[in-house]
Parts: C-alpha cells; structure tokens; sequence
C-alpha cells in the first residue's frame, strides 16, 4: 500500500511539475509522406503556367492537400518539446494531427520566423559576430570581432568597446555570424509540448492540409480521317508550388467540386526587415528600405559562416519567380478509384513532388472512341417582326461522344482543356482547335464545342406573326423559316435549336420536320444537307405573357 502511495505521488509530482526545464527533441524530416490534393473547380493548366511566372502571384497560398506523414521521434522524459522540420511552407496549423505518442499533446505551435537580415540581427543581441570592412584606400579586408547590441530596427555593434551604427561607417561592410539562432529557418516548424512518464523512440504520425499544391487536367484527341472516331489521352498535371519537397511519395488527386469555406490557409511568415536608421541618410529619405536591396541584391547583405555538414535538406524556392521545370512521365497509367461522392485518381507508383516543379502523368488512354459530328445553330426569332430576315450566321461544330464502355469510354471525365488533332489519311496530325468540358461521370453524354463550321451557313426569317389575348393572358406567335445551305463536298448534319425553348408557354404548333429533345433537354431539328444544296424548315411557335 505504501508502495503504490509511493509510486502515484511519484507520478503526480511528475505531472504537476512547471515546464521550467524542457528538453527538445527535433524530428528533421519526413521519413515517408503521402499527398492527396484536393481542387474546388476544374483547373486551367495554362492559366496556372502564366500566373506562375508573374511576380505577385500567390499561387502558394491557393490550392489545397492532404499531407500524411510517418517520422521518427525520440520522446524525453517529462515535460519536452518535440520539433518537427520540414513540414510543407503551406501547412495550415490549425488541421494538424498527431497519432502514436505516448502521451497527450499539451500544446502545438506553428513556427515560422523566417530568416532575413533583420530577424538574423534581432535573435543575435548579445552574440559576437565578425564585421569585415574593405578599406576604400588600399582595397584590402579587415575581419573585427563584434558584439550585437541591438537589432534590424537599428542595428548597433560594439567593437573595441566603442559602439557603431551598422552600415553607417561610410564602409563596405559585412557581417559574419557563425550560425543560425534557434527559432529562426528558411523553413516552417511544428512543435509540440508533451509530458510522458519515460522515454522511447517512436513512429508518429502527423497529418495537416497544406496550400501551394494544384492539379488540372489536359486531354489530347486525335480524331480519325473518316470523322466516326477519335483516339484519346488524358493527363493529369501535377503543380507544387511551395517550398517543400515530397520524395518519393505515394500521391493521389480527388476530382469533384469541394466545398470549403476559404478559411484554410497557411499563417503568413514573421520578416522582420532590418533598418539602419543612420542620420541623415535614412531618416531624410522616403520609403528607402536597405533590406530590400539586401534580399534582392543591391547592397551587401548580413552572411552567415558555413554551417558543419548535415544530410541533404529539400531544396529551398527562389522568391518570385517561375516553376523550374515541367516532368512528363507515361509509362504508366494512374488508376481510377472511389472516394465516397468524389473520384480518385492515384499514380501508378510513388514520386517525388519538387518544389517548384510541374509534373504530368497519364490517365486515361483510349482508342477508337465513337462519336457524332454535328453543325449545330440556334435560331433565335424574338423580337423580329413578320418578314423580318436575321443576317447569315455559322452554325458551330460539335463533337458528341457518350462516356460509357459501350462509347468507348466508361470512366469519370474531370473537367478540362482538349486539344483536337485531325489526322490526315497521310497519318498526320493537324491542329483542328480545343474544347472545354466539365466534370463527367460515367453514363452521361457530353459535348466538346470545337468552333465554327466552314461550309454551312443558316438564314433566318419570320414569315408571319400574330398575338391574342383570352382572360388576360396574351399568346404570340410566330412562323419561322429557315434555310441552310451546304457549300462543302461533303453532306452535313445540322441541328437547328431554337433559343425561345426556355420563354413562359412555349410550345411548337407547326413543323415541317419533326424535332426531338437533345441529350442538353432543348427541342431541336436535324437537317442533312447535301453537298451543294440547301434544306429548309419552316415551324410555328407560340409563348405566352
């Protein structure tokens, strides 16, 4: 009994115990990680790749991914704060969670004072630091020992016991500090306290959402000289556009429209700018801001002695500028799976997502996909008097392919750009225009809208008009004639939709060819016109107001 009352005092002494002396313990890097990324809208590939190359461009704090990572940790005794390095520079804090310590998290913070001249300057008060300064008259380099007295708001230095303004001797001068003072990287930091009886090693892992990673989708169709078929690949473009490196990892992409609430966003870094404020140069001049040309090269910055060799680390961005490379790989195709109502695509084995880097891997690959190639022209007659004549349009060429195994193709669509390419009966391929599609499930019908067609054209008129009105309701109606006409060599199927379809009472009275409710649920009438001939259809419509 007095054993037990012994070892729970022991135990409670240990948990009540202020967390005056903690030892850290500092996990440097992943030792796997798993990305999943997410897109609330279908993404432009080429819009993505211009926004990157602009130097205002935010496209680190868009996008949004679910980052999973196992790391290796060495849990002290007692209380403790245990760092973990190398998180994504996107990481939103407030979504981490930590699973497989053995005790519970007391407090996390998400750390992120970067490092510039400033906050260098502002965390070495008190440490000496080397100044070398280039004498003007001789050329040559003196290295001084100096103690920081104050920091980037107004550096200033002591040196032989007299104090200087740093940047204020009229001198080309540097300083050398000989390493980095904790608190302060290039990268953002999670820590956690914790209080554990004992001490281990042990797998944890933590997941967190993260911006600065996108996807699009691309496809490329080649359609057949006889025009029944086409030929298609899908990509899937990969875009990281953070400062953190993923070797090596198992990644997947989640098509469908997700909801967020725009609140899931990376806390922006602590830059603590550094100010010399030596009289009268910076205190007479407006907006003049010295760190700025130390970051961007214009005078000499505050550089740090080489550190010892470490393992290597994920390369570190370059600020503002645009993505290094684009990586294209097809040697095999992601697979299609389920994530309750969305669709997921995974790549067919782990890989490296740079920072900075743009990579593309395939989908979808089909061949000989049916479809429809039609003229279609909506006819528009509201407001046009009785032989009133619309002036000649073009109708555009659409493309009608059916997403099922029996079409072809039997697999969600995400919603993308499309490149057509017409082949020759040589075998070429000739650029025939793009389409833009949305997000197609399995079993429905879609269009692609290639542009307008060369051969055909459509003259509207209306023939004759007329209103009644029975118990205050007033009908109008109009007889509509239209004819098309074929210049091409080839016959040509053209669907005639009449834009009024969606007006309060619309009803077709009279035709003289029969329509038919599209796939889109309009009414519309397919003409095929012979090579040099024209078609014409005449039909009477009524609305009411």
């Amino acid at each position: 009994m007095r054993a037990a009352l012994l070892a729970a005092t022991a135990v409670f002494s240990l948990l009540a115990a202020p967390a005056l002396a903690q030892t850290v313990s500092t996990s440097e890097r992943a030792d796997t990680a798993t990305v999943v990324i997410y897109r609330d809208r279908p993404v432009d590939t080429v819009e993505l790749m211009e926004r990157s190359r602009q130097s205002w461009n935010r496209l680190d704090r868009e996008g949004l991914a679910l980052i999973v990572e196992t790391r290796t940790v060495d849990v002290p005794a007692g209380d403790a704060v245990i760092r973990f390095e190398g998180v994504s520079t996107g990481i939103v804090p407030q979504s981490v969670t930590i699973a497989g310590l053995p005790s519970a998290v007391l407090e996390q913070n998400a750390d992120f004072d970067l490092l510039t001249p400033g906050s260098l300057l502002d965390k070495s008060i008190g440490d000496t630091v080397q100044v070398v300064r280039t004498n003007p008259a001789n050329g040559r380099q003196e290295v001084r020992p100096a103690v920081v007295r104050s920091g980037g708001s107004g550096a200033v230095l002591e040196i032989d016991g007299k104090y200087e303004a740093l940047s204020c001797s009229g001198l080309i001068e540097r300083v050398i500090f000989e390493d980095v003072p904790e608190g302060l990287s290039d990268q953002p930091t999670l820590s956690i306290r914790t209080r554990s009886l004992t001490p281990g090693r042990y797998t944890v892992t933590l997941a967190y959402l993260s911006t600065g990673l996108q996807w699009s989708t691309d496809y490329v169709a080649r359609l057949s000289p006889d025009g029944r078929t086409l030929d298609l690949t899908g990509w899937l473009t990969l875009a990281n556009f953070g400062g953190t490196t993923f070797p090596d990892a198992p990644v997947q992409v989640v098509a469908g429209d997700l909801q967020t609430t725009g609140r899931s966003v990376p806390v922006d870094p602590v830059v603590r700018l550094r100010r010399p404020g030596c009289w009268p140069q910076d205190t007479t001049t407006n907006g003049v801001n010295p760190d700025m040309k130390d970051m961007y090269g214009g005078y000499y910055p505050p550089v740090m002695a080489p550190p010892p060799p470490s393992p290597p680390a994920p390369p570190r961005p370059a600020a503002m500028r645009a993505t290094d490379e684009i990586v294209v790989t097809g040697s095999r195709i992601a697979e299609q799976g389920e994530l309750g109502d969305y669709k997921v695509y995974t790549l067919p084995s782990p890989t490296t997502v740079a920072a900075r880097q743009t990579k593309q891997v395939r989908f979808l690959e089909r061949e000989d996909v049916p479809y429809d190639r039609v003229n279609r022209q909506w006819i528009g007659a509201y407001g046009m008097d009785a032989g009133e004549a619309a002036d000649e349009s073009t109708p555009q060429v659409v493309f009608r392919l059916r997403n099922t195994e029996a079409g072809g193709l039997g697999i969600a669509l995400p919603g993308g750009n499309w490149s057509l390419r017409q082949l020759t009966p040589e075998g070429r391929a000739v650029y025939a225009g793009e389409a833009e599609t949305r997000d197609r499930p399995v079993g429905l019908p879609f269009e692609l809208a290639r542009g307008d067609a060369s051969d055909v054209r459509v003259r509207t008129r209306v023939t004759a008009d007329g209103a009644r009105t029975r118990r205050a309701l007033t009908t109008r109606w109009r007889e509509v004639e239209v004819v098309v006409t074929n210049f091409g060599d080839d016959a040509e199927t053209v669907e005639l939709a009449p834009q009024d379809f969606n007006d309060t009472g619309f009803r077709i009275v009279r035709q003289s060819v029969r329509s038919a409710v599209t796939d889109g649920g309009w009414p519309a009438w397919t003409l095929t016109v012979p090579p040099g001939e024209s078609r014409t259809l005449t039909y009477r419509y009524e609305v009411t107001e």
